[in-house]
């Protein structure tokens, strides 16, 4: 598959050529052995076959998803969660604070989550109840994310107390579990941003990084964008991608700080979106 049958298949997905060109190769290659899995020789067969069949769409779709993800992903990010976000929504919401990890890949950002909340033990003399989410469109993703095993790589932003204490490894050192308290109280589900409505409608923070916003074109993700930021409480927070922008200028959300990637959401209620 060429970058010019590449582009129209992912224009009939609607998905976004400048999302998958950086990782197209991968992806080409899993949808040139879907084709030949189902005997087709040229994108129009293909089309024809997923036009046909839901049950094959599907599998377009999930072989079209990416993970690529890591523990404390973008540091910057974590240090003003922990230092700033958290204990902001900490003093406001003193029972419960409900997050939600959308597009969740294999769970590092979920479980990164839980290792920050528990680690925030010894600076609060008591926390609210955690309510965290994390959804992902492909349930093989989530299966691996339920078992908590890693490799290194994915832990290089990690630092050696964190990996002393929240992993152990594997006899040869090549894998690392997840330990096990920190898989209690994550609600794992399967769920598509661009079909589904939240989970719920009260999240205090929500990750929506590296997939709505990079991987879909411009009309499909802005529905389901606003769907998502429907679901913030007011004065709670949207994080994004350090590299992503957001698909459409709005009144309702504010830059935090000198955040590029972190907004909060105003408490006007009568505030609006602006297309």
């Amino acid at each position: 598959m060429d970058d010019r049958q590449f582009s129209q298949f992912l224009d009939r997905l609607d998905l976004s050529w400048q999302g998958y060109r950086k990782v197209r190769k991968g992806v080409k290659k899993r949808i040139s052995r879907h084709m030949q899995r189902l005997g087709c020789y040229t994108l129009e067969e293909y089309f024809h076959i997923l036009d046909n069949d839901s049950a094959v769409l599907r599998e377009a779709e999930l072989l079209m998803t990416v993970s690529i993800s890591r523990f404390f992903r973008d540091r910057y990010l974590w240090q003003a969660l922990e230092e700033v976000i958290i204990p902001d929504v900490i003093e406001r919401y003193s029972e419960e604070i409900n997050v939600w990890s959308a597009g969740c890949a294999q769970g590092q950002e979920a479980y990164s989550f839980k290792i920050m909340w528990d680690m925030l033990k010894t600076r609060f003399d008591k926390l609210p109840q955690l309510q965290l989410w994390a959804t992902d469109v492909n349930p093989d993703y989530l299966s691996k994310a339920m078992e908590g095993v890693y490799m290194g790589s994915a832990l290089k932003e990690a630092s050696g107390e964190i990996k002393a204490t929240y992993f152990r490894t594997s006899e040869d050192k090549l894998l690392y579990f997840i330990a096990d308290h920190l898989k209690k109280g994550i609600i794992w589900e399967t769920y598509n941003l661009i079909r589904e409505p939240p989970p719920v409608k009260k999240f205090q923070i929500i990750f929506l990084r590296n997939n709505l916003l990079t991987y879909y074109r411009q009309e499909i993700k802005e529905p389901a964008f606003l769907r998502v930021v429907d679901s913030l409480v007011a004065g709670g927070f949207l994080i994004v991608g350090t590299h992503e922008k957001l698909p459409l200028q709005t009144r309702t959300l504010s830059q935090f700080k000198r955040y590029s990637y972190i907004f909060q959401k105003l408490n006007n209620p009568a505030d609006s979106f602006s297309f």
